[in-house]
């Protein structure tokens, strides 16, 4: 399928409660030497984060909660206390795969679920490359405290992507 992991040295770990996205992704990822790591809520993905530094990506189904809305403070620390991990989010809700970096105070890609397996490859290149302006962003940023007003004015416009 892909080769974007040279060997047993990738790790990914998913924010899921949902069983069908799981299946898909972990065959597609275990098929190509991938570990994945499943947790079911923000505060496991945090300390797993923080107790692991081999993670090399971290996929968000933000559709396992309730609305983006109520994930937004959580999914907002993530990404600053985490902020060198490649993000990518997965929902229904999107029309579809976005790779670019209008989503950055959320997470790095966007993949509309199903997720296809072409997507997943692109995504898991073009992660790192947004990741890496995400970092820029925040070295540019002042304080924690206006960072989070930006993510909040920025939401408004995620939420309507």
């Amino acid at each position: 399928m892909f080769n974007v992991f040279d060997g047993p040295d990738a790790k990914c770990i998913i924010l899921s409660s949902r069983p069908f996205v799981l299946d898909s992704l972990r065959d597609l990822l275990e098929q190509n030497e991938a570990e994945l790591v499943q947790v079911t809520d923000y505060t496991a993905l945090d300390r797993t984060l923080r107790c692991d530094p081999e993670v090399n990506f971290v996929i968000i189904d933000l559709d396992s909660f309730d609305s983006v809305i109520s994930q937004f403070e959580s999914l907002s620390r993530m990404r600053v206390a985490h902020c060198d991990r490649p993000t990518i989010l997965l929902s229904e809700e999107f029309e579809t795969d976005e790779f670019g970096t209008h989503r950055k105070m959320l997470g790095d890609i966007s993949l509309r679920v199903p997720v296809l397996h072409a997507s997943l490859e692109i995504a898991l290149l073009q992660a790192p490359v947004n990741n890496l302006e995400w970092r820029k962003h925040l070295d540019a940023v002042p304080s924690a405290p206006d960072l989070a007003q930006s993510a909040q004015h920025e939401a408004i416009g995620y939420m309507h992507a």
